[in-house]
């Protein structure tokens, strides 16, 4: 076992190319509880609330079930806008239809709007109500919903040990969530004393268990952590997982290692390419910045000025002041080898992809943008716990 705080430094430190984006990243790990607002992308379109919901084994049971499935259905038209106008108001009527039939999914999709005031006045006591009556059916994601809250004191006292224990019964059970959570539980010493080890063999199980966030920590400990010896393949396998479940941090991550160790086996230059285009669409303006590089320097497509200055135009209009700063000398170079009409054309075309991709997401599937998974609660902030 290496020293304590190799693993502190790998995840929070690394390679000269990706320190500041792994920081990033790894806060990204457990994002947004109370930070964030938007609430495009929040609850997945139909009926996505299967789990966890018990059999019937009767004809009334049946017909409780059918009229389940209906309520659930309208909750997710209403939410998505889909065949009816979106109605936020609604989606939660339709939401608490089916939660007091008993429904845990609905149970926890309405402490989740609650949270958030979705379609309700915000409630955090209502949110805990909630949460809890699904995780007496036996919701597993209401009860990490439920530590999460015991963490942030939200809707109920703060209690860090109730929510630690919350999630180690999970993680007996091999929930790779909570097996994450309690990774950055011990990497950041949040309410238990800090234990670098502790985390990395929490990140070990949860990516063992096919959890994203946990495949994306173990990715990086392998390609970029201090005091580690490092295996590029390995970690470029943890990051194709990770970013196959729709992980944005892991597909930026994903392609700088393949852009930074061409000896790794892959499927050419596209893979990289690819995995840049998709998480600057997600937003993560790091990406766009790479692909200006790479088109600049000709280096896994055609040289061309042009759409360099184009994705360094985009990548300073996704990541504000920091991003702006960052691009201003190719920026700078750009404009001096464009004529004035060529500079014109490419910041039309910057704006015209900016209109077509304005999320901010943390996962993304197919062609369906989330800032967090269906009816999760996410225990940090970008800037930690508090």
């Amino acid at each position: 076992m290496r020293s304590s705080n190799a693993f502190f430094r790998g995840i929070l430190g690394g390679g000269p190319r990706r320190t500041a984006r792994v920081a990033g990243c790894v806060a990204a790990l457990l994002l947004t509880m109370a930070g964030a607002t938007a609430v495009r992308g929040q609850v997945s379109i139909g009926n996505p609330l299967s789990v966890d919901r018990p059999d019937a084994d009767n004809s009334a049971a049946t017909q409780r079930s059918a009229t389940i499935q209906q309520e659930l259905r309208m909750a997710g038209a209403y939410m998505a806008g889909k065949g009816v106008s979106k109605d936020l108001v609604q989606s939660a009527y339709w939401f608490r239809k089916a939660a007091d039939q008993g429904d845990p999914g609905a149970q926890n999709e309405l402490g989740y709007l609650y949270i958030w005031g979705i379609g309700v006045e915000r409630d955090e006591a209502q949110a805990f109500k909630w949460f809890a009556r699904a995780c007496g059916s036996g919701s597993q994601q209401a009860k990490l919903n439920l530590a999460v809250l015991y963490l942030k004191g939200m809707g109920v006292a703060r209690d860090n040990e109730m929510g630690r224990e919350l999630l180690i019964e999970l993680a007996e059970k091999r929930n790779g969530r909570a097996e994450a959570y309690l990774g950055v539980m011990y990497l950041r010493g949040y309410g238990i004393v800090q234990d670098h080890d502790a985390a990395e063999q929490w990140f070990s199980r949860a990516a063992k268990d096919k959890n994203p966030e946990g495949e994306f920590a173990m990715g990086t400990l392998y390609s970029i952590a201090g005091g580690q010896e490092h295996d590029f393949g390995k970690a470029a396998k943890l990051l194709r997982e990770a970013a196959r479940a729709g992980y944005v941090p892991a597909m930026y991550s994903l392609a700088m290692l393949l852009v930074d160790h061409p000896e790794i086996e892959r499927k050419g230059w596209g893979e990289a390419v690819a995995m840049l285009e998709r998480s600057a669409e997600a937003g993560t303006w790091e990406s766009s910045v790479e692909l200006g590089v790479l088109a600049r320097d000709g280096l896994g497509m055609k040289q061309d000025l042009g759409e360099a200055f184009r994705w360094f135009t985009i990548a300073a209009k996704q990541g504000g002041a920091q991003a702006e700063e960052k691009t201003r000398p190719n920026l700078e170079k750009c404009r001096a080898m464009l004529a004035a009409d060529e500079q014109d054309n490419e910041l039309r075309a910057a704006e015209s992809w900016l209109a077509e991709h304005p999320h901010a997401d943390l996962f993304v599937f197919n062609d369906l943008h989330s800032e967090f998974p269906v009816g999760e609660v996410y225990a940090a902030r970008a800037n930690g716990m508090e």
